[in-house]
């Protein structure tokens, strides 16, 4: 007979394979959408639209970041940004099932200058979830991405790194360092994301200015502000402590209350907020990023499978 514990553990399971079956399915949808020109609000609305159609949330609003910025774009209200006719392009898609979350990203060059740079992401990535086994060491991970990308004569960004996931937890404590470094190591069960970052640049990513990503960190009470209350109480059950972009706030108050809203969130400390990265050095970024689950000694599981949706466009 099945305990109840082992129950538990498939349906996690069965909820952690769905997520990643929605999100690589999302990331393929981006494929077809990136293209010269293309809004990049349309493309956010319509991966985002995709998952919700398919039984999935998102756990993260799409980000779409491009050449010099790394991560943390996604876009605003009445965003007039369009994909550029030369550069890269990275997709980062995230899908939760009943708060059980997939991750997942592929860089898309437009142009064939930028070949280099994803393949050494692609490459890094195959190599560090193949060394991804219960018992391994974080720090040699990170070894095996930064070999990797050094191989190429690109740079790793070193201040950027995989991350642990649990339920409703995006960053759940432990990091898959992009270099040699960090200490503790992998166990069997758990979930990470694995996203090696390459760069012809510094090898470092900085905050921008722009933000268009937060996330509410607290649902304390504010006296005589039943309107902020009502409204983290709206963005608790809706997002749970997951990222949610700016513009999704349309769904609670008027566009022309957003920026003070979000100020007065900050300034209760009840919101954190994600500025965009860019590379310090003003070079290229790409990413790729799978999400794996450790599932036992021998096997781990990849859910998201961004590595099969490049091979398919790379063989072309």
């Amino acid at each position: 007979m099945t305990s109840s514990k082992g129950r538990a553990e498939e349906m996690e399971l069965k909820y952690y394979k769905r997520a990643g079956e929605i999100a690589h399915r999302a990331l393929k949808l981006a494929l077809d959408l990136v293209e010269p020109e293309e809004p990049v609000l349309d493309l956010c609305q319509r991966i985002e639209e995709f998952i919700l159609n398919n039984g999935g949330k998102p756990a993260f609003p799409v980000n779409v970041s491009i050449n010099q910025v790394a991560a943390h774009y996604t876009a605003t209200i009445d965003d007039d940004l369009l994909i550029p006719k030369k550069g890269i392009v990275k997709v980062d898609v995230g899908v939760q099932v009943d708060g059980y979350i997939a991750d997942t990203a592929i860089s898309i060059p437009l142009d064939s200058l930028q070949d280099d740079l994803v393949e050494a992401a692609y490459r890094a990535l195959l190599a560090a979830i193949n060394v991804t086994k219960p018992g391994e060491s974080l720090s040699f991970i990170g070894a095996t991405i930064e070999k990797t990308i050094k191989a190429f004569g690109l740079k790793p960004i070193r201040n950027l790194s995989g991350h642990k996931i649990d339920r409703y937890t995006l960053h759940a404590g432990k990091s898959i360092p992009n270099i040699r470094a960090g200490w503790g190591t992998v166990k069997k069960g758990e979930v990470f994301a694995i996203e090696p970052f390459t760069t012809n640049g510094a090898g470092v990513v900085e905050e921008g200015v722009t933000v268009t990503i937060f996330r509410l960190r607290s649902v304390k009470r504010i006296r005589k502000r039943s309107d902020l209350n009502a409204l983290v109480e709206k963005l608790w059950t809706r997002y749970r402590g997951l990222p949610f972009a700016k513009r999704w706030l349309l769904e609670f108050i008027p566009k022309e209350d957003i920026e003070n809203t979000l100020y007065e969130l900050s300034r209760h400390k009840l919101i954190d907020s994600y500025p965009i990265l860019i590379e310090q050095g003003g070079g290229l970024v790409a990413q790729m990023e799978d999400t794996v689950i450790l599932y036992d000694e021998n096997e781990t599981i990849n859910l998201t499978n961004s590595i099969k949706l490049y091979e398919e466009i790379k063989y072309r």
